[in-house]
This record gives C-alpha cells, sequence and structure tokens, in this order.
C-alpha cells in the first residue's frame, strides 16, 4: 500500500485532507520542552513524560510513517450568531453534546458565547471514530498493517506533525493555519507501522500579518508563542479555579473557548481564494 492510497481512504472516511509525516525526532520538541516547564497547573499533564513528544515511536515503537487528517468544523458561509441562537441555553447544550462546562458562572451569563468547535458533538469520540474506521480499511487491504490512533489527548505534537505532513502552516496565534481550510479544523492521526513515503513540510507563513495579535484581548499571543495563563479559551475549558476577574471582563462574552484570533484571521474570511503571501496591512 502506498501513500497515495491511504490518504485517499483517509478522504473516503471523512477527512478534509490527509498527509503523511515520518515517524522520527521532531525538532519543534526543543521549542515546546521549553514552554512545557511554564505551564499552568490546569495543563498540568504536558508534563507527564514530555520527552516521549519527540518521537512517536516513543509512543508507539512499531511507528515508521504518521497519518496525519484535517477535518473542517466550521466554513465561512456559516452565522455563528445563528447557530449560538439554534443551540438554546449553553450549560444545557454543552453538557448534552459531551463538553464539560468548567465556568458555570460564565456559561450562564446573558449572551455567554461557545466556541465553534464546541457547537458539535465532542471531537474526541467524533475523530477517534472516524480515524478507527481509516485504520481498519487500510488493514482490510494490508492485513499486515497496524497502527495507533492520536486525537488531542495522546502524548504525541499533532500540530507540528501537521505542518510536518503537508497540511499547513504555524500561525502567529499558534494554530496550524491551511490556505485551502483556514484553521476550523480538527487534527487526528495514526502512527503506522509501515514506510509511507512523506509529504513536503509546509514552509509557508503568516508573514507580516499580525491581525490575531492584535485581536486577543488579553496579549496572550507574542513572537509566534501562546501564553496560557492569558489565554480565554484556556481558563474557560480546561481551568478549573474561577477565571480571574482581568481575564473575565475581557472575554467578550465567550464562556467556553474562543474564536477571537482565528475570527481576525484573514484564513478564514475566505479560505481557499488568499494568495500565498497575502498581507491585509498592505491591502
Amino acid at each position: 500500500m502506498d501513500a497515495t492510497r491511504v490518504k485517499a481512504i483517509a478522504r473516503a472516511a471523512g477527512a478534509s485532507a490527509a498527509g503523511i509525516a515520518r515517524a522520527a525526532d521532531i525538532d519543534e520538541f526543543r521549542r515546546f520542552s521549553e514552554a512545557v516547564v511554564m505551564v499552568p497547573s490546569g495543563l498540568g499533564y504536558l508534563n507527564r513524560d514530555p520527552f516521549k513528544r519527540k518521537n512517536i515511536k516513543k509512543w508507539y515503537a512499531e511507528a515508521r510513517s504518521v497519518l496525519v487528517c484535517a477535518f473542517r468544523y466550521w466554513t465561512p458561509d456559516r452565522d455563528h450568531a445563528a447557530e449560538l441562537a439554534k443551540a438554546g441555553e449553553p450549560a444545557a447544550f454543552l453538557a448534552a453534546y459531551g463538553w464539560r462546562a468548567n465556568q458555570p458562572a460564565l456559561v450562564t451569563a446573558p449572551g455567554a458565547k461557545i466556541s465553534r468547535y464546541a457547537l458539535t458533538r465532542n471531537y474526541h469520540l467524533t475523530v477517534k471514530e472516524k480515524m478507527a474506521a481509516m485504520l481498519e480499511a487500510i488493514k482490510k487491504e494490508a492485513p499486515a498493517a497496524d497502527g495507533k490512533i492520536f486525537c488531542d489527548t495522546s502524548p504525541v505534537m499533532e500540530k507540528e506533525l501537521g505542518r510536518l505532513a503537508g497540511l499547513g502552516f504555524r500561525g502567529k496565534n499558534t494554530l496550524l493555519l491551511s490556505r485551502e481550510l483556514g484553521s476550523y479544523f480538527f487534527l487526528g492521526g495514526i502512527a503506522l507501522n509501515f514506510e509511507l513515503k512523506p509529504d513536503e513540510p509546509s514552509a509557508d507563513s503568516c508573514e507580516r500579518c499580525d491581525q490575531c495579535v492584535k485581536a486577543c484581548p488579553t496579549g496572550a499571543l507574542k513572537n509566534g508563542k501562546l501564553d496560557p495563563g492569558l489565554c480565554i479559551s484556556y481558563w474557560t475549558t480546561q481551568s478549573k479555579i474561577p477565571v480571574p476577574a482581568e481575564i473575565a471582563e475581557k472575554t467578550k462574552g465567550f464562556a467556553y473557548g474562543c474564536d477571537l484570533c482565528q475570527e481576525a484571521c484573514p484564513q478564514n474570511k475566505a479560505p481557499g481564494q488568499i494568495a500565498p503571501g497575502f498581507d491585509p496591512i498592505k491591502k
């Protein structure tokens, strides 16, 4: 089985895009290891054996290649306000769709907003189901094939693997950005036990655009890094202690997650229609 066939199986199973990365040491691990020592308590899990993230083989020893998939969950034509109105009462919606709201005071406040990614069934379940279907299809065509699925909760550097697999480039908001899909997509993957031709890593960049940096009301973004202690999304989805008053007053209504940096990103205005090197400052 070759890379072309594996990616075709991925797209048939629901992936918006798919790419292949090598199972090897990841240079980006150095930056991760420097940043992880300063994460707040709600992200303490990142410090559990962080060295495992340097190479996916440390998580799945048989890995030879990595299939990385993007699953788009939002498009520019959708109206966020209309979708929020359709969802109804935020706390009830979140509970019904498998999301745990850690900040009840914010979720029950008038005009509370839910991030776009949470206006659907919990993606940890959805994406893993799709990845499992892919792995089964691969094993059906190649009985000796095997693999291990990951989606968000495994000690795997998903965004960097996505870049290495050619799915996009790392934006100044630290997210993976695609010229075709924007940034509103989930990532999932499979560490596979056989060799596949890897895709070319993306060498693209945001260039001089810094709209996401300007849009963050707490100043969480700086020099291509995210300070989780200032991130609205961290405080509203992962922190188990109340949001500090100085953060709470800047959420702009977001009670679960935050889309402000993504709303400002030109890649999410009209993905697929923005030429490489687009610079809104010059426009």
